[in-house]
C-alpha cells in the first residue's frame, strides 16, 4: 500500500472562542469525535473505529475525515484558533465513506464559533447555526491491542504491502508486544507515554524461509518497528510514525 501525501485545502477562518470554552483547554487535548455534521442525517455517521474525529494538540490538529488522515498546524492569536492550509492522505475509499469526507472537508471550512460544555464541542457558523458537533473520546490505548499488517514502511522511503501470501501481526499487552513477522515469531518489550512509544531490544527465532522476499520483508519490518515512536489511530486502523514523521506502520485495529 503506497499512501500519496499532499492533498491541501484552503485556509480555515479563524474560530471565535467565548468564555464557555475555558480558553485553549476547552478544545486542545481530547480526540473529538462527529455526532452532527450539517445538511447530514446523523444515522449516517460512522461509529467505534471509523468514526470521524479531530485532535487539536500542541499547534497540530489531525484527525480521521471518513477515509483518510488530515493534518496541519494551528494557533491560537488573540483568542482566536486559526488553523493553516492541511494536507491528507490520498487512498480512496467506497462512496459512501467518500462522500462523508467530501461533505466533512466542506463543512470544516471557514469560521466558527466553538461551544465546550460537558465534553462536548460544538462549531457554530457565521449565521449561529451548528456545522459541525462533536463528542469526546477517552483516551485510546495500545493494551490490548491485536493488529494484521497492511503496510510497513521498507527503508526506501515507501510503504508496502506485505508479500502476498504472507502475513504480519503483532499484539500489545501489560508492556510487552509479541507477533509474527512474516517468517519468525518476535518479542520486544514497549513503553508509552500519551502518544509516544519507544520498542526495546526485539527477539526472534531463528528460522529461515524461502520465500522470495521474505527474510527481507522480516528485516525491513522489524526495522520499521523499532523506529517507531509515535502512534495513533487513523479510524479503522492502526497508524504508527517514526521521529521524522514517516509512517512505519499500519494495520488492523482490533480488541484482543
Amino acid at each position: 500500500m503506497h499512501l500519496k501525501i499532499g492533498i491541501t485545502w484552503a485556509l480555515l477562518g479563524a474560530l471565535a472562542l467565548p468564555a464557555a470554552a475555558a480558553g485553549t483547554a476547552g478544545v486542545e487535548g481530547p480526540v473529538w469525535r462527529l455526532t452532527a455534521l450539517q445538511g447530514m442525517d446523523g444515522a449516517a455517521l460512522p461509529t467505534g473505529p471509523k468514526s470521524v474525529s479531530a485532535q487539536f494538540k500542541d499547534g497540530r490538529v489531525s484527525g480521521f475525515s471518513g477515509c483518510n488522515r488530515f493534518f496541519g498546524a494551528y494557533s491560537w492569536k488573540n483568542g482566536q484558533l486559526v488553523l493553516g492550509p492541511l494536507a491528507g492522505s490520498m487512498m480512496a475509499c467506497e462512496p459512501a465513506a467518500m462522500k462523508l469526507e467530501s461533505a466533512f472537508h466542506h463543512a470544516l471550512a471557514g469560521s466558527f464559533r466553538p461551544v465546550v460544555a460537558d465534553g462536548r464541542l460544538r462549531l457554530d457558523g457565521p449565521d449561529g447555526g451548528t456545522r459541525l458537533a462533536f463528542a469526546a473520546e477517552p483516551p485510546p490505548a495500545l493494551d490490548g491491542l491485536r493488529s494484521s499488517i497492511t503496510g510497513f514502511n521498507n527503508g526506501r522511503q515507501a510503504v508496502t504491502s506485505p508479500i502476498a501470501g504472507t502475513t504480519i501481526d503483532i499484539a500489545f499487552k501489560d508492556g510487552v508486544l509479541r507477533g509474527f513477522s512474516g517468517c519468525n515469531t518476535f518479542r520486544a518489550r514497549y513503553r508509552t507515554e500519551g502518544d509516544s512509544i519507544a520498542v526495546g531490544q526485539i527477539a526472534t527465532t531463528r528460522r529461515q524461509c524461502n520465500g522470495e522476499g521474505v527474510m527481507q520483508q522480516e528485516r525491513e519490518f522489524l526495522a520499521a518497528l523499532k523506529s517507531t515512536t509515535t502512534w495513533g489511530f487513523s479510524g479503522a486502523l492502526l497508524d504508527m510514525h517514526r521521529a521524522d514523521g514517516e509512517r512505519t506502520l499500519m494495520g488492523t485495529r482490533e480488541s484482543d
